[in-house]
């Protein structure tokens, strides 16, 4: 076992949260400005999707960035020649639009924000290339429009050599009653897991950590024989269309969580006091048994911190969670019925593994 990375040493939550706490509670008082007779949709505040009523439908919007996990394609390109940058555009691309579906909003316009210290990137024919055409080919995944954006170049701000990949998207819902929130939740309702694709764009830094203290980096081979960094750089899934083919299938979807950053903690994110037991736990891959070794993470840190193996999470009264299953399936996603939702204080209890998460550990709103 090696000595022990804190995944809390490279990304600390705890310091992160208060300020977003206080970030919601000033911008609610704004919400009295909104002109035309807009208003904000009540108990929506604080989902991954901000939500307002707009005439006869309701826009969402979000903002979203990837986070360091472009540092590791850069490494891997620098060291291979191999470029993963089509992948990585899909991650940040993900990053958005997996948390604009969430709230049940159909996604209409995305546009960009790529940063950099100089423009120097832009150059590298292969790189710039194979980023534009996977940005363009995960908007047409989530059906949506690719409008624009913003590229900067920001010396003395972004570190030399670095790039940071991010976005904002505008959705509509156009029908209130596909609206997503955590009023919608209900004692019995089960939880049906979306598969991950691998770690998707969350727990970088921790990766990242481990990659600079292997001889090979991420050349380094994991037990199946690929190796560190190619497995990394698996592109997140989009689930944008799962989402939609749910509604069409007439599925009573009461709530939807984009398992990200805090990891399984995210089961709770919905404000109303629940208990998330979960009864069953999806496949690992490999890659988090890897990073649990050489990290010394133990069980509770890895599941309070990676997807796990569950990318997505969908809340449906228990008649409805097969069916959840089968358009999963149709989507050429897996799913697993793998836990409900009980009266009880807010916590997530991971049975299989003996875990129980406080309330208290997952302070987003």
């Amino acid at each position: 076992m090696a000595d022990k990375i804190d995944y809390h040493q490279t990304v600390d939550y705890s310091q992160a949260d208060p300020a977003k706490v206080l970030a919601q509670q000033e911008g609610l008082a704004t919400a009295s400005n909104m002109p035309y007779g807009f208003r904000e949709v009540s108990g929506t505040r604080g989902e991954s999707g901000y939500v307002f009523q707009m005439g006869d439908s309701y826009g969402a919007l979000v903002q979203e960035g990837l986070g360091s996990k472009s540092l590791i394609t850069q490494a891997v390109y620098a060291k291979t020649g191999v470029s993963y940058f089509g992948a990585v555009a899909q991650d940040t691309v993900a990053c958005i639009i997996n948390d604009l579906v969430s709230v049940g909003a159909t996604p209409v316009v995305l546009n960009a924000y790529w940063s950099a210290s100089s423009y120097e990137w832009l150059t590298d024919h292969t790189l710039t290339t194979d980023f534009i055409k996977g940005w363009r080919a995960a908007c047409d995944l989530s059906g949506v429009v690719w409008g624009g954006g913003e590229t900067q170049s920001l010396s003395g701000v972004v570190a030399p050599g670095s790039l940071e990949f991010a976005g904002s998207a505008f959705g509509v819902i156009q029908d209130k009653k596909r609206l997503i929130s955590g009023d919608n939740l209900h004692s019995g309702d089960a939880i049906v897991l979306i598969e991950a694709s691998g770690v998707h764009a969350n727990g970088i830094s921790l990766v990242r950590e481990i990659a600079g203290k292997l001889p090979d980096g991420y050349q380094t081979k994991l037990a199946d024989g690929s190796t560190y960094g190619e497995t990394a750089l698996i592109p997140t899934h989009l689930y944008a269309k799962l989402v939609e083919a749910l509604f069409t299938a007439n599925v009573d979807v009461h709530y939807l969580s984009n398992i990200t950053g805090h990891g399984w903690r995210k089961l709770m994110r919905a404000t109303p006091e629940f208990t998330y037991r979960m009864h069953t736990v999806t496949p690992v891959h490999e890659i988090f048994n890897f990073i649990a070794e050489k990290s010394g993470n133990d069980e509770i840190d890895m599941y309070g911190n990676f997807n796990m193996g569950a990318g997505y999470a969908v809340y449906v009264p228990a008649a409805d969670a097969e069916k959840v299953v089968e358009v999963a399936k149709a989507q050429n996603l897996q799913a697993w019925t793998a836990g409900v939702v009980e009266t009880g204080p807010k916590q997530v209890i991971i049975e299989p593994n003996g875990i129980t998460f406080a309330g208290d550990t997952l302070e987003v709103r």
